[in-house]
């Protein structure tokens, strides 16, 4: 059961074709829907890198006005006991 040249050609043009269809439809339903995912993922990832960054200047915000209120806080203090200790 020898092929032909011709015959032999034609096996390989309909393994490719074969091949390239299964290898299409793997992209489209297996690939297509993993790439979509890490897309998403990417842009997740980008929004939790954001947030973070916003929440990390807030924080920073907080902390000065923290340290304002105590400065703040221990003037008065001082300013409460020296008037204390001038009527006392």
């Amino acid at each position: 059961m020898v092929m032909g040249l011709e015959e032999g050609m034609q096996f390989w043009a309909s393994l490719a074709v074969v091949l390239a269809f299964f290898g299409s439809v793997f992209s489209y339903f297996v690939l297509r829907p993993l790439y979509e995912a890490i897309q998403d993922l990417r842009l997740t990832l980008k929004d939790l890198r954001d947030d973070m960054k916003k929440s990390e200047e807030r924080r920073h915000v907080l902390e000065v006005r923290l340290a304002e209120v105590d400065q703040s806080t221990r003037s008065a203090h001082h300013r409460l006991d020296d008037h204390i200790n001038k009527e006392g």
